[in-house]
């Protein structure tokens, strides 16, 4: 028995190790080619899994399929990115909350004592109030941010595992975006934005023409033991 869990287990761990090997940022993408629904639903389902300081879920996805919306949001990105937003099947915008306050936590602990049937835990509410109270504004803005980075780190990994064509994109102007999505009125500012879609075959960084360039893990990683 335990001879088949260590195998099962060795397994996922090539999967997973293999998937990010193979995972590149799509630069080129079929205009008008679309992804397989299943994968787009599981993609969606995993997000909400992420983890979040405090157990914030302070942040909110934005996901354009609309050809005539992403060509708009195009506008706010840098001109080498325009063709990406416009020839994905989905552009994604997420999202960061630009407050968030006392309401905020009683309304995690209020989900958190439903769905565990309990009493809200007031002292842990106050006492996450105070952690939050001794940021300063521009340091709980960063915060916030900070959550949606976390998100977006799964996010990707999840596009790898399930073999999905991406691209993170960071270049691209937040008051612009803000403004075209409405975002200040809705108490939310765009952090990260990233596409899905299917590579063309003219894509220029496919593994095939662009070898994956990383430091060796000594480089970046120090054991203290």
């Amino acid at each position: 028995m335990l001879s088949f869990f260590f195998k099962g287990t060795n397994a996922m761990l090539e999967k997973l190790k293999g998937a990010l090997q193979q995972r590149y940022s799509t630069k080129v993408f079929k205009a008008g080619e679309d992804i397989e629904e299943d994968k787009l639903q599981l993609l969606l389902d995993t997000l909400p899994l992420s983890p979040t300081s405090i157990n914030s879920q302070a942040w909110h996805l934005y996901l354009i399929s609309n050809p005539a919306k992403k060509a708009q949001l195009a506008e706010a990105t840098w001109q080498s990115n325009q063709d990406k937003y416009k020839d994905s099947a989905y552009l994604l915008i997420f999202c960061a909350k630009t407050t968030f306050n006392r309401q905020d936590l009683q309304d995690i602990e209020q989900l958190t004592a439903d769905i565990r049937d309990i009493e809200v835990n007031e002292a842990r509410v106050e006492m996450l109030n105070n952690y939050i109270g001794s940021m300063s504004e521009n340091e709980r803005q960063e915060w916030l941010k900070r959550q949606v980075c976390i998100v977006f780190g799964q996010f990707l990994t999840t596009c790898a595992l399930l073999d999905l064509d991406s691209c993170p994109i960071e270049g691209f102007d937040t008051k612009a975006m803000d403004q075209l999505l409405g975002l200040k009125e809705k108490g939310l500012t765009s952090v990260v934005s990233a596409v899905l879609g299917k590579r063309d075959l003219s894509d220029f960084n496919t593994l095939d023409k662009a070898q994956k360039v990383r430091f060796p893990r000594e480089k970046m990683i120090t054991e203290i033991k």
